[in-house]
């Protein structure tokens, strides 16, 4: 399953947002397909690899101590 979340980061906790940028490392379900810094809104975009909802979850989770997510399921337009 293709995951992409869109992060931004929160006010005032712009040192730990890049901490956490740098140093999360997905476990060995979860594939970084892309990750990209933006210039402008939203601050981060992260597409990536997982089984399933709740494995996808749990990596997004590492980065809500900084930054706002929301992650949507991609679905490939082949399938559609």
């Amino acid at each position: 399953m293709i995951f992409v979340t869109k992060m931004d980061i929160i006010s005032g906790k712009t040192d730990e947002a890049m901490d956490l940028i740098k140093s999360v490392k997905p476990s060995e379900n979860i594939e970084i397909i892309n990750f990209y810094q933006m210039f402008g809104k939203p601050d981060f975009y992260l597409i990536f690899k997982a089984p399933d909802e709740d494995i996808a979850m749990d990596f997004v989770l590492n980065y809500a101590s900084a930054l706002e997510t929301s992650t949507s399921l991609g679905v490939s337009v082949d399938e559609i």
